[in-house]
């Protein structure tokens, strides 16, 4: 058994041998009021062991001033209910075999005298948090998150696979819809991924997965939502963090070895007293790496025999320097009405440079030409967005309307410059071409929404619209170099102009009887879209309104196990990017290229779950989509040209089964497991083409933590894909391990973080195109192999005050759509 699969055994083992460890079942519940007997919402209530007041577990009353713990061993506690300007209060419980289930009297939180300071009961999170409709990643809980990017983060969270054009899929399905603060980015999966890359981990809060979202959500995503909080403070006065990490990837494509160097950078602050709560980050960040790929493609006739080989490598670098800024406002102007503010820029400035070496060949692998591209591109990449939101609480039953305005836009340009040197069989330079281009892009979005939350006893009653408005404007112009004068390329040249509007309503309700739970949701969106091909005079008008039903069904079985059946429909629109149909070289023997005559696709998703202890998680689900939007390869009419591109190509099924698992070894060791086996296949006819794809494939996903003593934590984390078919490539394993080490200092103001990611190189992202008389493999080597060192001070108070609000804004799908040309 070689190294590699000895480390892979090893970590399985490790977390497999105690994976149905035993905890209790106990139930601890109670309230927690002020001195007149009000309900008090978001208090602190942690439960500690008597022994020696460990905390076991903390938890947060609900708005009836209610809490709970579920799961508890056996023994003596306390509960400790504290917040900032009130005096701490404690009971003492004990939880027994003949006594599981206490109830605890009600808890009166009195108000302290100015002079008193208050104490503040911290506890550690986990990385992985499991709840019956969602998973949750805690991203500062992870000592590997240390120098991460919120991609890297995502790459490693249960269930989501990140491909080499950083496609993401949530249990083997693509068409996620992913959110920043409940807004989507509005940027099209290339472009989503270059975001990410720039995001440090540093400035994430957690990771929300659901796969099966209510009505309350865009439809848009055919596999789910990924939601992304950034932090936001949460204390009273000045307070906040600062991070400062470097990074060095060690690169050897070849006999050479690279180190590349990387820095990412944080500051978080909020500022709240009385009425007002101002926040903020900042994330100056430094970028270089590299890439190689190989592509190997074979040329047919029409009778399938082959006739000729293209070998190609292609070596990336690149570099960027980014900046993000974000600033809030919140004004809690009486008990009743809140208004806030948000304020959000990215800027991007890069300079990749790939060159690339082209071999044709004959069907003897005889050498008939040979190609050397070289590309400079100059990007520049602006976002600007802006939200303004309101809340208004009506009496203390929980009913509120909520209002969000978004404005968003997005400038784009990039200039590119395309030599390519052409060699004949003898390698003799011929020749020489030049193409250059001036690819600006320009994006404006308007969104409205407004909610209304109306609780009653035993369930709830939502509502609420949503407005959206998007232009989307983007000029190419390519000229060649003939007889030393740059000349207009007229075929190639372009102006797209897409206009599109999307007015939605839903409604939503939910009861619970007894042991059952229902809620059933219907939304609406009705799209009107224009698209104008302005050079070659080609346009295009689309109407369409589609219902979008979702209904959820849980039945508690017992104290331990439960039920829960739920369906959804859902659409994924076509992002902009590819709706436009201009032309973006990657070399000379290849470009990618949009399709305006790309239509929405539909799924359907079923999932059945059953939760035992409300921690261990079992999913079957089943997903059809027609129309499904996939990447495909064609090749130019009698050449030797290939080209990507989008297009509906089949029907595509999904069904598998997931567990997750998160268990405790020992007092020390805690851990997460994930796996999901599933089968996806297309099958239909593109063109003449008959597709009929399947395949069953598993993805496994570990994270063990350890807590060392003396302020050390680590964790060894692992996940291992097996072959797949992805956006019809059939794709080879992925996997890749990571460990990190922690260290709390200054006491407890200051952590200094070590992560290597990935030590072996063993990531890499290998596959093969096959249909029709399309035959080619590829092969993607980056630079994932890396060592990262951080250090974060934190500083200010450290009471706890309540969350301050994260506004979703109003933007629930349009931001994933948004792409630039030429990134």
């Amino acid at each position: 058994m070689n190294m590699r699969k000895k480390i892979i055994t090893v970590v399985l083992l490790m977390s497999f041998s105690q994976l149905f460890a035993q905890s209790g079942t106990g139930k601890i519940s109670g309230t927690v009021s002020d001195a007149t007997n009000k309900p008090l919402q978001s208090i602190s209530v942690s439960l500690l062991k008597a022994a020696d007041s460990s905390v076991v577990k903390m938890v947060v009353s609900g708005k009836d001033g209610k809490y709970e713990f579920a799961n508890i061993n056996d023994g003596d506690y306390i509960i400790s209910a504290s917040a900032v300007g009130h005096e701490k209060n404690f009971s003492r419980v004990s939880v027994s075999a003949a006594n599981n289930t206490v109830s605890v009297p009600a808890m009166q939180l009195t108000e302290v005298s100015k002079g008193l300071t208050a104490v503040t009961v911290t506890s550690k999170k986990p990385f992985i948090e499991t709840r019956i409709d969602k998973t949750i990643v805690n991203v500062d809980a992870s000592p590997t998150s240390a120098g991460a990017t919120a991609l890297e983060i995502l790459e490693k969270s249960p269930g989501v696979t990140v491909d080499n054009d950083g496609n993401i899929s949530l249990k083997g399905k693509q068409g996620v819809i992913v959110l920043m603060d409940g807004k989507p980015t509005y940027l099209s999966p290339t472009d989503l991924a270059n975001l990410l890359k720039n995001t440090p981990a540093s400035a994430l809060d957690q990771i929300e997965i659901m796969t099966n979202p209510s009505a309350k959500y865009d439809a848009t995503g055919n596999s789910g939502v990924l939601n992304i909080k950034t932090k936001k403070g949460k204390n009273a006065g000045f307070n906040g963090s600062i991070m400062v990490g470097a990074t060095t990837s060690i690169y050897k494509p070849r006999n050479a070895v690279y180190l590349i160097p990387k820095s990412q950078n944080s500051v978080n602050f909020n500022y709240r007293k009385g009425k007002i709560n101002f926040f903020g980050n900042y994330n100056p960040n430094f970028f270089r790496g590299q890439n190689t790929m190989n592509f190997t493609n074979k040329f047919f006739d029409d009778n399938k025999n082959i006739i000729g080989y293209n070998e190609t490598e292609t070596r990336f670098k690149f570099g960027n320097n980014n900046h993000t800024l974000k600033l809030g406002l919140d004004i809690y102007a009486d008990k009743k009405n809140t208004w806030g503010v948000v304020l959000q820029g990215f800027a991007f400035s890069g300079h990749p440079t790939p060159t690339t070496v082209a071999e044709l060949q004959d069907e003897h692998h005889n050498i008939q030409n040979r190609l050397n591209s070289s590309t400079d591109n100059r990007i520049k990449f602006k976002n600007f967005s802006a939200n303004l939101n309101w809340k208004h609480v009506f009496d203390s039953t929980g009913k509120e309307l909520t209002a969000d305005f978004d404005y968003v836009v997005y400038g784009n340009v990039s200039d590119m410059l395309l030599e390519t040197d052409y060699y004949n069989s003898l390698l003799q330079l011929t020749g020489t071409s030049y193409l250059r281009g001036h690819l600006p892009a320009n994006i404006d979005i308007y969104t409205f929404k407004s909610d209304y939350l109306h609780p009653f006893k035993g369930g709830r009653f939502e509502a609420g619209v949503k407005f959206s408005f998007v232009k989307n404007d983007n000029l190419v112009n390519y000229e060649k170099l003939i007889n030393d004068n740059w000349e207009v390329d007229k075929i190639r040249s372009n102006h797209f102009i897409y206009d599109e509007n999307i007015n939605a309503a839903y409604v939503s309700y939910s009861k619970e009887l007894k042991k059952w739970s229902f809620q059933a949701g219907l939304r609406i969106e009705n799209t009107n879209a224009t698209g104008d091909q302005v050079v070659s005079n080609i346009s295009f008008k689309r109407n369409n309104t589609s219902l979008f039903p979702t209904a959820f069904v849980r039945r508690n079985i017992n104290e331990k196990n439960s039920l829960t059946l739920s369906y959804g429909r859902r659409i994924q629109r076509p992002n902009y990017q590819d709706l436009n149909p201009f032309v973006y070289f990657l070399d000379t023997l290849s470009y990618r290229q949009g399709n305006i005559y790309l239509r929405p696709q539909y799924t359907h998703n079923i999932e059945v779950t059953h939760a035992f202890r409300d921690k261990f998680i079992t999913t079957i689900n089943y997903n059809f989509t027609d129309d499904v939007i996939s990447q495909i390869i064609k090749q130019e009419p009698n050449s030797k040209i290939r080209f990507s591109t989008v297009d509906n190509v089949a029907q595509f099924r999904n069904m598998g089964i997931s567990i997750t698992a998160p268990v405790s070894f020992t007092k020390w060791w805690n851990a997460n497991f994930f796996t999901n086996v599933y089968n996806n296949r297309y099958k239909g006819t593109y063109d003449t083409i008959a597709i009929d794809m399947a395949f069953t494939s598993f993805l496994v996903n570990i994270t063990n933590n350890f807590t060392l003593g003396k302020g050390f934590t680590a964790e060894l984390t692992g996940f291992y894909r097996h072959k797949a078919i992805n956006n019809l490539s059939r794709m080879e394993p992925i996997y890749q391990v990571g460990f990190g080490l922690q260290k709390q200092i200054m006491k407890g103001k200051g952590t200094v973080r070590l992560n290597v990611r990935d030590p072996f190189a063993w990531q890499k992202f290998e596959g093969l195109n096959q249909y029709g008389l399309i035959e080619g493999k590829f092969l993607s080597r980056p630079d994932v192999r890396q060592v990262t060192a951080t250090f974060t001070w934190r500083f200010g108070k450290s009471t706890q005050q309540n969350q301050p609000r994260r506004r979703a804004g109003s933007s629930q799908d349009e931001q994933n759509r948004v792409g630039q040309g030429g990134q």
